[in-house]
């Protein structure tokens, strides 16, 4: 474990308890907010070892398994394989900058949503993730490059993709300043980074701490305890824009899940509440930055 008395972010020693869960199973129960920036971070946190051990066979365990998640990313595929380039960019406005033919790069890839889209574009796929099953799930998919290990250790050339894709991941690494530098180096001039990751300074998180506080219970945490880092936008941006990177697009959306979805998937009714009440909460973002 790793014990941090400062922001890996902005380095400030100032730092607030913010939530603790001790119900559920993961590699973290308690995390800190930076009085300074406001971000969110596991503290203490799982290191390298305990991360990768946890990860293996990510997408078989607990709320993946209760989803039958694999069948559902199988349904998105067929779905995504009668869109356009030009429809896509109005289903994921996050790809807009996307163009056909060009060399896609999806960081932390797990079941291939993002490389399904990509392959709608022609465009030449690289992968990496740490799951090996998940690894096995897109390469009987797609025509695919794939690596298993985290981005640096790819060892990529500088200058290498036009676009680099990586969703929901950001929040799970030890260092995400190293992930920002490393796709930094290995995207094209001109080309672009997409990042998505849930929003820490979305109004339902805010509500949910001042519930438990005004009944003057601790606040427990309500999203993934494998998280690592959650970001409200302002440091996410500046983050991105401090190593370079020129933003393009930055925006907020809510989890979008399906009733039918919901309805077929074994797990409690209070999570399956949980996950409807985020469809009406600007719970996720999406920056998209050029170098």
């Amino acid at each position: 474990m790793i014990l941090h008395r400062k922001c890996p972010i902005c380095h400030s020693e100032s730092l607030r308890g913010y939530a603790i869960d001790t119900s559920r199973k993961g590699p973290h129960i308690s995390r800190v907010q930076c009085n300074a920036c406001e971000l969110v971070f596991a503290n203490p946190m799982a290191d390298e070892k305990e991360l990768v051990e946890y990860y293996t066979q990510y997408y078989e365990k607990d709320l993946y398994e209760a989803m039958d998640y694999k069948t559902l990313v199988e349904a998105h595929f067929a779905r995504i394989k009668n869109l356009t380039p030009k429809t896509i960019k109005d289903d994921a406005r996050y790809l807009r900058c996307l163009m056909e033919g060009t060399k896609f790069l999806d960081v932390g890839c797990g079941l291939g949503l993002g490389l399904a889209y990509a392959n709608q574009f022609g465009c030449e796929l690289s992968a990496t993730e740490f799951d090996q099953g998940a690894l096995d799930f897109i390469s009987g998919h797609f025509n695919v490059k794939t690596f298993r290990g985290d981005v640096w250790s790819a060892g990529f050339p500088d200058d290498t993709f036009d676009f680099i894709h990586i969703s929901h991941v950001i929040e799970h690494v030890l260092d995400p300043r190293a992930y920002v530098l490393e796709m930094k180096r290995i995207v094209k001039p001109g080309g672009y980074i997409a990042i998505g990751t849930p929003d820490i300074s979305s109004s339902l998180y805010t509500l949910h701490r001042w519930t438990k506080l005004l009944r003057l219970q601790v606040p427990d945490v309500i999203d993934g305890l494998e998280h690592t880092f959650i970001f409200p936008k302002p440091v996410l941006r500046s983050l991105c824009e401090a190593e370079g990177l020129h933003v393009v697009d930055h925006y907020t959306h809510s989890l979008g899940e399906k009733l039918g979805n919901l309805i077929r998937y074994k797990m409690p009714l209070t999570q399956k509440i949980n996950r409807l009440i985020q469809n009406f909460f600007q719970v996720n973002q999406w920056i998209v930055c050029r170098k």
